[in-house]
């Protein structure tokens, strides 16, 4: 597996901030009208079985309606906004740490005052592997 992975969440959201402004850079592409940069995950040889990783969303930008088979913990670093859980709407702002289970619905919005950022992290990882490859792309 490698080192020790170390991140400093302050510094990855001042550049997927940056990145979304520049509409994507090396290593924080932007995907589906956000930014996404996988940090850690089994594919990179980072991690055994946990994927964590940063978006950047903008304005009133929100994800797919979308399902994954893993656990997924998300905390809000910068921006506020809501995630959508099986229909039910949590606002969330700095330091808001939501987990989704398992195969629940469930969708991302950016509120209207400005982008969002999230630090999210897959357990078992698997589902990042569809943003890898674009980011290769």
């Amino acid at each position: 597996m490698g080192d020790y992975q170390v991140r400093d969440l302050s510094a990855l959201a001042d550049e997927a901030l940056a990145a979304l402004e520049e509409g994507g850079r090396p290593g924080f592409p932007l995907i589906e009208g956000r930014v996404l940069a996988v940090q850690v995950t089994p594919e990179r040889g980072t991690s055994s079985d946990i994927a964590i990783g940063v978006a950047a969303l903008p304005s009133g930008f929100s994800t797919p309606d979308h399902t994954h088979r893993a656990e997924e913990i998300a905390t809000v670093l910068r921006g506020s906004g809501s995630i959508t859980i099986e229909g039910t709407t949590i606002d969330v702002s700095p330091g808001s740490v939501v987990v989704t289970p398992p195969y629940a619905h469930h969708v991302t919005t950016a509120g209207p005052d400005g982008p969002m950022v999230v630090f999210w992290m897959y357990a078992p990882a698997g589902s990042e592997q569809r943003w890898l490859a674009q980011d290769r792309d």
